[in-house]
């Protein structure tokens, strides 16, 4: 779930986890990794893709598909 509601807290939705990836930068770093480094905060793949997604719409975060490297916006 992108949005908290009565049944998802804040801290479970994607709007909640954007800090857990933003933590990780400033220097770009491979997706792979990134997955690695975050995943223990993230219910599944999908919640984390769903996290990348909202960063990528806000332009905090840029994702080269070539590289497969997530730099942070300054």
């Amino acid at each position: 779930m992108i949005t908290p509601n009565k049944v998802i807290p804040l801290d479970e939705s994607a709007l909640g986890r954007l800090s857990e990836i933003m933590r990780e930068g400033p220097d770009a770093v491979d997706l792979i990794t990134l997955y690695r480094r975050v995943s223990d905060r993230f219910e599944s793949i999908d919640q984390f893709l769903l996290t990348l997604d909202v960063l990528f719409v806000l332009g905090r975060i840029d994702v080269n598909r070539t590289t497969r490297t997530v730099s942070y916006a300054p």
